[in-house]
């Protein structure tokens, strides 16, 4: 998978760094052993609707607590809750611990999950993020983030 994120981003001419890494799975274990200065620090949800089958991938500061409520209210749900393991290999084909917007990539046929995006994280001059694999990380401008946004005619949600 870190093949197909670094020459998708190498194919739009976006510019990254690529750090390989120890398996690390919480977003704490990932700021302690990839400290890049200037960088947003990530972390990545899938989650769904609480009443419904529509699934949503949420991008926040690595610190930042996920208001379930506050998160569905941008898209006029009642409450998010986090989209199984399952529901998460089969959707994006990623295991928890390497969901990034990256896992757009593998979006399954018939699904367009909307990406909800911190404005901190948005704003930020630097992101980063596993390509996928919790092995590695992608460091990139979130201009380059947008512009991959934009390739693959994702649905950005920017919220507070």
């Amino acid at each position: 998978m870190i093949d197909k994120v670094t020459s998708y981003l190498d194919g739009l001419g976006i510019r990254y760094e690529l750090l390989r890494h120890p398996p690390v799975v919480t977003t704490e274990e990932s700021r302690q052993i990839i400290h890049v200065e200037g960088c947003m620090s990530c972390k990545s949800l899938y989650v769904k609707d609480k009443k419904s089958d529509n699934f949503y991938l949420t991008v926040l500061p690595f610190d930042k607590r996920a208001d379930m409520r506050g998160l569905a209210s941008y898209v006029g749900c009642a409450k998010f809750e986090f989209a199984t393991e399952e529901r998460l290999w089969q959707d994006l084909g990623v295991h928890r611990g390497s969901v990034s917007p990256f896992a757009f990539l593998n979006e399954r046929e018939g699904r367009s999950a909307p990406l909800l995006v911190d404005r901190e994280v948005w704003n930020a001059p630097k992101v980063k993020f596993h390509p996928c694999d919790n092995t590695a990380t992608v460091v990139l401008e979130t201009a380059g983030l947008k512009k991959f946004l934009e390739s693959i005619n994702k649905k950005v949600i920017v919220v507070n």
